[in-house]
């Protein structure tokens, strides 16, 4: 009988014992420093936007942005804003493959999330705005999107307004006209700067080994072996650069893409343009789907592998696959309170 009770207390133990999952990986001491620096050689980490921080005249224009931001009235039909498309909630895109516009019409190019954004070198997928500031303005009066027919009905439609009279007037008491196109634009970028969403991957460049997973740091490696590197680094992991897309092939043979999209070619009409794309920023990656200039793609397994095949020329590994997903996890950040329309 008390052999009987020891088997069976046997088996429960090791009923009871957790599982093995596929997150655990072990790392020793030295791959782990290794990767660490290698990490901290490529990447720079994001802090946390303190609002409460601006002095009293910088956090008015940001609230003055913000509420610009949210306003349906900068659009032609007034049925869309600038949240429309750049969610707060969906981490500053819509996950449409091709936002609709003002009246229902559609473009070519995927929404960027508005995120970080002014982080980049440049602004728009042929990337033709250098700033935030110079980039709010297209969305406004472009046909595929608020479709706003002129200037002079946008500022008639603010001047209109109370509140943006007497609030312009007290953020820009120094410029020539308080409602012009030029404050807008200052109005508005001043709130875009303010969106940072630092995430665990920073924690971990910053020292604690325990913010992430261990197949987040091998996903690190993996990300380094093979080849992103050289388009993917600094704070934001990207966003500095164009390249041409694909380096090895044509990129619709990839994505099954229905419209083949030049490019900054189409902005600059320079040969060596064709087929040139701004390098996407990766933060938030996992959270801002589709993929590519035209939402393509929705699977970001998918999008990892072909990226490996077109830039880098590289069939890469499923388990390489797997742990840059891994790390691309760590890069979901947190978007600050105020971004939201009623916080």
């Amino acid at each position: 009988m008390n052999k009987i009770y020891f088997i069976f207390f046997v088996l429960l133990l090791f009923s009871c014992k957790p599982k093995a999952t596929k997150d655990d990986v072990k790392i020793d001491e030295k791959t782990e420093q290794n990767i660490l620096q290698l990490a901290k050689g490529y990447f720079t980490p994001l802090s946390k936007f303190d609002i409460e921080k601006l002095n009293p005249e910088r956090r008015k224009m940001v609230e003055l942005g913000k509420r610009l931001f949210y306003d349906k009235r900068l659009s032609g039909d007034q049925t869309i804003n600038c949240a429309s498309c750049h969610d707060m909630n969906k981490y500053g895109v819509d996950n449409l493959p091709i936002s609709p516009g003002d009246k229902k019409q559609f473009g070519t190019r995927n929404t960027p999330t508005v995120l970080n954004a002014f982080l980049q070198y440049a602004q728009f997928w042929d990337a033709h705005a250098r700033t935030v500031e110079d980039q709010c303005v297209g969305p406004v009066f472009g046909n595929f999107e608020m479709d706003m027919p002129d200037t002079v009905t946008l500022l008639k439609r603010l001047e209109e307004d109370e509140y943006y009279r007497k609030t312009f007037a007290e953020v820009f008491p120094k410029a020539d006209t308080a409602i012009s196109v030029t404050t807008f634009k200052r109005a508005i970028g001043a709130f875009e700067r303010t969106l940072v969403t630092p995430a665990p991957f920073d924690e971990y460049l910053k020292g604690d080994l325990k913010a992430i997973s261990n197949k987040a740091k091998l996903g690190v490696k993996a990300f380094v072996d093979n080849g992103c590197i050289p388009c993917h680094s600094t704070s934001i992991i990207g966003g500095q650069m164009a390249q041409k897309f694909a380096l090895y092939g044509y990129y619709w043979d990839y994505t099954n893409s229905s419209y083949i999209d030049k490019g900054r070619y189409g902005f600059t009409k320079d040969p060596g343009d064709k087929f040139v794309f701004k390098v996407p920023q990766l933060r938030n990656i996992v959270k801002t789907y589709p993929y590519f200039h035209d939402g393509s793609v929705s699977d970001l397994k998918e999008a990892i592998k072909i990226m490996g095949m077109a830039e880098t020329n590289i069939q890469m590994k499923q388990e390489d696959i797997d742990n840059i997903y891994e790390f691309f996890k760590t890069l979901t950040g947190e978007i600050p309170d105020h971004a939201f329309e009623n916080k």
